[in-house]
């Protein structure tokens, strides 16, 4: 995660058009919930998660023909393997403008969070699947920084417990959380615990 606390998607398409115009989609949508980075071709992808492999990208969307004119350039089924090897909780979502099983299954089965088909409704469906790897995001990191709280600042937990019953849900009924409020959560969290270990360096080293 960057530090705005935002979620890190990587797009890798050697299409500069596509590549943009799904840039641009996301963009429109989750603005404030995402920082994209594009790419096309997988090696400089990869070479970008290596620098740091744990938080350089948390979601990427990946084409799965790449530099198809270029013989020893890596495919997407390589990259989604080679991120995989790298760190496995990288949400992947692939993309192919083919509408075959065998692709679909390829991927799926090589660890891929979804397929999707470059057909007149991808960007609306990359959109949609995005939403849950998002939600997916969020939920894990909220676990991990509450987590955190109860085992290293137990003392702020009782803050954690007021903020829960302060979460605006989204006008669908109590169990239905946006997104955007899972990110105000997250980010509350977040700042909470900052400023407690800036205001009181003392308990937090002892």
């Amino acid at each position: 995660m960057t530090a705005q606390n935002k979620i890190s998607v990587y797009l890798v398409d050697d299409n500069d058009v596509f590549l943009k115009t799904l840039a641009y989609s996301l963009n429109e949508r989750f603005n404030s919930e995402i920082e994209i980075k594009s790419f096309v071709t997988g090696e400089v992808c990869l070479r970008e998660i290596q620098i740091n492999p744990l938080t350089a990208a948390d979601i990427v969307i990946l084409d799965y023909h790449l530099n198809t004119e270029i013989a020893e350039a890596l495919n997407g089924i390589d990259v989604l393997r080679k991120i995989k090897k790298i760190n496995n909780k990288i949400i992947v979502i692939m993309l192919s403008a083919e509408d075959k099983l065998q692709i679909a299954t390829d991927c799926i089965s090589n660890g891929a969070y979804e397929y999707v088909l470059k057909s007149e409704t991808a960007f609306v469906r990359t959109q949609n699947i995005l939403k849950n790897s998002l939600e997916k995001e969020f939920n894990s990191k909220i676990m991990k920084i509450t987590m955190k709280i109860m085992e290293q600042h137990p003392e702020l937990y009782k803050y954690i417990e007021e903020m829960q019953e302060t979460i605006p849900d989204d006008g669908f009924g109590d169990s239905e959380v946006t997104l955007k409020n899972l990110k105000t959560y997250y980010d509350s969290l977040n700042t909470m615990v900052n400023k407690y270990v800036v205001d009181h360096p003392i308990a937090v080293k002892n």
